[in-house]
């Protein structure tokens, strides 16, 4: 049997072998990170990810946060409609930028530690006037899923901890948002040799409170190459008060996703290859349904999109790249757990259509 403290240090633990002069260059190593506010509605979203090896390879960090329209910058809030602020940004992976017990990484404005399990991050990007200080740790039952079945080409390995207790505050041009015990955090963490291109994934998380104040959390994983042509089995947890309930998978699952009937140019978060694909015109997201049924439960989900985000990430290898649709909105939930029925009081996901 594996103990908690320990399933987590594996998980956490850096998976590329870069110190072997072999390792491939096509390795990934990421951390995810999503944070919400019930009351501001607030949605913070940072992802560092580690590419290749020192030298050739490169790191990779993504923030998005998206905020009632005006919460930043003007007197009035709008909560009826909502705006997205982030960046992208690459840097040269150098020798010595990274120790891997505990993982401490820091360079270009970002301090990123865990150490016996306890996360510190510190980010600063002065061209967009961002800066944040997350500190934490996982409340929650950990899920480690090493090595799935292949999709495109290569493999991927991810780990889930759906309840992460976080403080810290973000500082979005003049305003600073602090986060406190009443957010919602959660952090994946995902590894694996592949390219993008090739690849794709549907996933989301969500958080909600039913009528009797029992907090919910679901995290849904189904794998896919990038015309979804194939797809894996999807994975649907179930976590009551930060405890693993339920587990649903394969055909007890059934996913849905409803676009818009008009075309429209995607918001592009800037990168390098969002002034490549600026003209595109293509249908969006709306809706997200899930529906998950085996002999003894039932869950239905709707998820309302109200915000969506393209982040275009490309390859080092080769003339590739892979679209990442960020969403996140509103949703709500109705199931039978446990003999009992149960619908939402309030609730919010964050997904990624990945192809």
């Amino acid at each position: 049997m594996i103990l908690e403290s320990r399933l987590h240090s594996l998980m956490e633990e850096f998976k590329i072998p870069f110190h072997n002069p072999f390792c491939p260059e096509d390795w990934k190593d990421w951390y995810h990170y999503v944070l919400y506010d019930p009351k501001s509605r607030v949605r913070i979203l940072y992802n560092i990810c580690f590419n290749g090896k020192p030298g050739p390879g490169y790191v990779t960090d993504t923030l998005f946060v998206t905020v009632p329209k005006g919460f930043i910058d003007q007197p009035v809030i709008d909560l009826n409609e909502e705006e997205t602020f982030g960046f992208a940004r690459n840097r040269q992976w150098e020798p010595g930028d990274l120790t891997t017990h505990p993982l401490h990484y820091k360079k270009h404005q970002i301090d990123f530690r865990i150490i016996s399990n306890v996360l510190s991050l510190r980010v600063e990007n002065k061209e967009t006037n961002t800066a944040f200080h997350f500190h934490g740790a996982p409340i929650s039952t950990p899920v480690y899923v090493p090595e799935p079945a292949p999709y495109g080409r290569g493999f991927i390995g991810w780990g889930v901890m759906a309840g992460y207790q976080m403080s810290g505050h973000i500082q979005l041009n003049n305003r600073t948002i602090y986060i406190t015990d009443d957010w919602y955090c959660y952090h994946d963490r995902n590894f694996g040799r592949f390219n993008w291109g090739n690849i794709g994934w549907t996933w989301f998380v969500i958080s909600t409170t039913d009528h009797e104040n029992v907090k919910w959390a679901y995290v849904l994983h189904q794998s896919n190459n990038s015309d979804y042509t194939k797809e894996g089995a999807p994975i649907l947890f179930t976590y009551r008060n930060d405890k693993l309930a339920k587990v649903f998978i394969g055909d007890t699952v059934r996913i849905q996703v409803s676009w818009s009937d008009d075309h429209s140019i995607p918001p592009i978060l800037p990168g390098s290859m969002a002034s490549l694909f600026s003209d595109r015109n293509i249908r969006n997201p709306k809706q997200l349904s899930v529906y998950a049924q085996d002999e003894l439960h039932t869950i239905a989900m709707t998820m309302d999109v109200t915000t969506h985000t393209e982040l275009i990430v490309p390859d080092s290898e080769q003339k590739a790249y892979t679209f990442i649709k960020e969403l996140s909105g509103e949703v709500k939930v109705s199931q039978n757990i446990g003999e009992k029925q149960t619908e939402s009081k309030e609730g919010f996901f964050y997904a990624e259509l990945c192809h």
